[in-house]
């Protein structure tokens, strides 16, 4: 069978405040946010580095490879001069320039080798006075006309390779030379870019044309000039991309949306077409082959910080709970759930502090014939009685302040709302009327009573302790003048003048008899 003691806490009182609101922000609540916070900044560390390295990554690729696109075709538009040089530093190409019109036999020869050769898609022969001496298309030789497109595609082109041969060539005795090869690379008598023919894209290179021997020189004037195109098709893209490793290497004469592109220009204008290609982006890949596995470290991450800040939470709360249970058992009565006198003297005090503005009353309170019914009964009893009074006088005083048991039948209630001596002397006739109904006990029905004694602050007194001196004087009279009742420390008050006036007015009829 359940057995209550003196410390067992009853189910039928409210759990006591021992002072204010708990804070809102608790030990285990900054374990959460620790632990989140060191999380989150991992995670976040973890992914930034991860961000950061891989794009890193894939920029640099992006940059060596647009390098490398730059790279490739200059070294085919060098392929594009050197090729060149086989017919335009030409002893017999140079004869044929200076009769004024290239044979038959010769247009062939020259556009069967550039054809088959170095697979030129257009051959142009310039004269000096920049009329068209031969142009052939692939191997065949075509009317003058057909090359004029081509022509004024690379105009520019042909003034440069003559600038260049105007500023390398030399006096000779009849006429001018050029030393082609200066250092195993190619005098400037040539000038190649980019250039879009028929729509296309296409190498363009324009080169004088200059004897290669000594046997001839040039007359004074410009030298005619051979001009080379090859469309930049899909052999050639291919081939570029399996040199360099370029994948799905291609031109394109729209704006692209990839990062992977190189524009072509002509002479700053704007881009008459793009070179794109699928970026080998090795930091994206990096980023894909290792996702899951960084996913999964978080994942365990997650895991481990969650399980480690509950454990955290739990040793915290705990600690939090054995703190609270220590600040509540020091306030805290634990048979009846009131306060005791030390949390009793604390409201007081603070009461008192601001009692000029806010009077307050001090009611103490004990039991009558409370000794009786542990005789009687039992301590189990008493134990029962004093937990119902205390839930009578909580329940009688709601509202209007709090109570406190401070000894064994002993209560002290603190009125803080209307200490009007009319409220004052109703709510100590509730308390004396609730006490005094029967408790059922073990065994039969406890029958007691309840003596109040109280005065106001700071109309009879403005410290605690006196307040609380003259409600214990209060009390004694009403336990000495037949208990069950309640007195006011002023009606003491008025009773010793009664006491004098009765006094003085016997001694004065006294005198009188006497006299």
């Amino acid at each position: 069978m359940y057995r209550q003691t003196r410390l067992t806490k009853p189910e039928d009182m409210e759990p006591f405040d021992p002072g204010g609101k708990p804070p809102r922000f608790r030990l285990r609540h900054f374990v959460y946010l620790t632990v989140s916070v060191l999380l989150a900044g991992g995670i976040i560390a973890m992914a930034y580095l991860l961000a950061t390295t891989t794009q890193s990554a894939d920029d640099l690729a992006l940059t060596h490879e647009k390098a490398l696109v730059n790279e490739a075709l200059n070294h085919q538009l060098d392929l594009l001069a050197r090729d060149q040089t086989f017919l335009a530093v030409n002893d017999q190409t140079v004869k044929e320039v200076e009769s004024g019109h290239i044979g038959k036999a010769a247009a062939d020869m020259i556009a069967a080798r550039t054809w088959l050769d170095f697979d030129h898609d257009w051959t142009l022969v310039i004269g000096p006075d920049n009329d068209l001496m031969m142009v052939a298309a692939e191997d065949e030789v075509v009317p003058a006309s057909g090359g004029r497109e081509v022509l004024l595609a690379a105009r520019d082109l042909v003034t440069r390779a003559r600038d260049g041969y105007f500023s390398v060539r030399r006096p000779a005795a009849e006429g001018y030379r050029v030393r082609y090869v200066e250092k195993g690379e190619l005098a400037p008598i040539y000038a190649s870019d980019v250039r879009e023919v028929d729509g296309k894209p296409a190498l363009v290179s324009a080169m004088a044309i200059i004897p290669e021997t000594d046997a001839l020189t040039l007359p004074d004037g410009a030298p005619g000039v051979l001009l080379s195109v090859r469309l930049i098709e899909t052999r050639l893209l291919a081939s570029v991309s399996q040199t360099f490793l370029l994948d799905d290497f291609r031109y394109s004469s729209s704006p692209v949306s990839t990062d992977a592109n190189v524009p072509v220009t002509v002479n700053g204008d704007a881009p008459i077409g793009y070179f794109e290609w699928i970026s080998a982006a090795p930091g994206t890949a990096i980023r894909y082959a290792i996702g899951p596995i960084a996913t999964a470290i978080i994942l365990a991450f997650l895991l481990i910080g969650y399980i480690s800040a509950r454990k955290l939470a739990q040793k915290s709360k705990a600690l939090e709970d054995s703190e609270a249970r220590n600040r509540y058992l020091a306030l805290h009565d634990t048979l009846t759930g009131l306060g005791n006198r030390t949390y009793f003297g604390d409201l007081l005090d603070a009461a008192m502090d601001k009692c000029d503005t806010s009077p307050c009353a001090v009611l103490a309170i004990d039991l009558d014939r409370f000794k009786q019914v542990n005789d009687t009964y039992g301590h189990e009893a008493g134990d029962m009685v004093i937990r119902n009074v205390a839930r009578r006088l909580k329940e009688a005083i709601a509202g209007s302040g709090i109570v406190a048991r401070t000894g064994g039948d002993e209560f002290l209630a603190l009125i803080t709302s209307n200490v009007e001596e009319s409220h004052l002397r109703w709510l100590c006739d509730t308390i004396i009327e609730e006490a005094s109904k029967p408790i059922p006990v073990a065994g039969g029905m406890a029958h007691i009573g309840v003596s109040i004694g109280w005065a106001i602050a700071p109309k009879n007194g403005d410290t605690a302790s006196l307040v609380l001196c003259l409600a214990d004087q209060s009390l004694y009279h009403a336990k000495e003048n037949g208990r069950n009742m309640a007195v006011f420390v002023e009606d003491l008050f008025r009773e010793d003048m009664a006491a004098r006036e009765k006094e003085a007015s016997e001694n004065g009829a006294d005198k009188r008899k006497s006299a």
